[in-house]
C-alpha cells in the first residue's frame, strides 16, 4: 500500500534542509514494505520530478544512518551519483549532507533500511559502502537479486506513473532472501530509535548500560552493522533536531538550544553545524524566515 506525501511549503521535516523552500521541487510517495521486510526496512519511496522548461533546482538533506537501495530511471548515459542511468544503486550511510540537483524528469524508487538493517538483511558490513554509492548488481548477485533492476523498470506493462505496481516488485523480490533478524541487531534497531527519539541521550557514555554490551562491542556493533561509530549517530540525530528547531523558531535561543542538545557549549554547537551544512545555526534560522 502506498500513500503520497505533499507537504505544504511550511512543513518542516527530519532530515530536510530548508524543506519550505524546496516542497515543491518533487513528488515523494512512501510504502509499506510488509511483514517479511518489517524487521529490516523503514519503508518503500520513490520520488518523481518534472522540471522540464524550468531551470535545474537543488535539495539538500541531512541524512539519517541508513542504508538505501535504488532503481533509477533516466536518459541512456546519463550520469547519477557519478553511476550511468538507468541504474540499480546502493547508497551507504552518508556522513555529511546529501546533495542532488534535479533537471528534467525522472524517477528513482527505492528501500529505506533501519540504521543496521542493511547488514541484517544481507549479512554484508555496512561500513564498507559507508559514504559510497555503488553500483548494486555485483553486491546482489551473491543473494540471487542480480537481475533485481531490471526487473523493476522493464517490468511488463509498468508505465512511468505505476509507483505502487513497482514497489509491490521491489518488496517481491527482496522478501525472497530475508532471514530471520537475530537478536543482535534487534537491540542495537531498539537502541537506535531510542537515541533518535530520546533528546535526554546525548553522550555515548550513557549507551552501553541501555543496551547490555561492553563499550567496545557496542562500538563494533556500530561499525559493521550500521557502517559508523555510536558517538556519529547520536551527534547526527541531535543536528538533525537542532535543523528542526531553527526552522520552526528561528528566535530560539541559541545558548539554551545548543545546552539542551548536548553541546558544551554555543561554539562547539555552531562549528559542528557548519561543519555539517556549511552556514552558522544563526544564519541557518535566518534564511528560514
Amino acid at each position: 500500500m502506498a500513500s503520497w506525501t505533499s507537504a505544504p511549503s511550511s512543513a518542516v521535516e527530519r532530515g530536510i534542509v530548508h524543506r519550505g523552500a524546496t516542497g515543491d521541487l518533487f513528488d515523494l510517495v512512501r510504502g509499506e514494505v510488509g511483514p517479511v521486510l518489517q524487521p529490516f526496512a523503514q519503508h518503500l519511496w520513490e520520488v518523481r520530478w518534472d522540471r522540464r522548461g524550468g531551470p535545474p533546482r537543488s535539495s539538500r538533506t541531512i541524512p539519517f544512518p541508513s542504508v538505501n537501495l535504488t532503481v533509477e530511471s533516466g536518459v541512456p548515459g546519463e550520469l547519477r551519483h557519478g553511476h550511468p542511468l538507468p541504474a540499480t544503486l546502493l547508497h551507504g550511510v552518508v556522513t555529511r549532507t546529501f546533495h542532488i540537483t534535479l533537471e528534467g524528469a525522472g524517477w528513482a524508487s527505492g528501500i529505506k533500511f533501519h540504521p543496521g538493517g542493511w547488514a541484517a538483511w544481507s549479512g554484508l558490513d555496512a561500513s564498507r559502502v559507508t559514504d559510497r554509492v555503488v553500483a548494486a548488481g555485483p553486491v546482489l548477485g551473491p543473494l540471487g537479486l542480480d537481475g533485481l533492476g531490471e526487473a523493476v523498470l522493464d517490468h511488463p506493462g509498468l508505465t512511468a506513473d505505476d509507483t505502487a505496481a513497482r514497489q509491490a516488485v521491489l518488496r517481491e523480490l527482496l522478501e525472497r532472501p530475508a532471514p530471520e533478524p537475530d537478536a543482535d541487531y534487534l537491540r542495537l534497531r531498539d537502541l537506535i530509535d531510542r537515541m533518535r527519539d530520546d533528546p535526554g541521550l546525548v553522550r555515548v557514555e550513557q549507551l552501553p548500560e541501555l543496551v547490555g554490551w561492553s563499550p567496545r562491542t557496542l562500538q563494533r556493533h556500530f561499525r559493521t552493522r550500521v557502517g559508523v561509530s555510536a558517538k556519529w549517530v547520536l551527534a547526527r540525530f541531535r543536528l538533525q533536531e537542532a535543523a528542526v528547531e531553527l526552522e520552526r523558531d528561528p528566535a530560539v535561543n541559541l545558548a539554551e538550544l545548543s545546552i539542551r542538545l548536548g553541546w558544551h557549549d554555543q561554539a562547539h554547537f555552531t562549528n559542528d553545524f557548519r561543519r555539517m551544512l556549511g552556514t552558522t545555526p544563526a544564519r541557518y534560522a535566518s534564511a528560514a524566515r
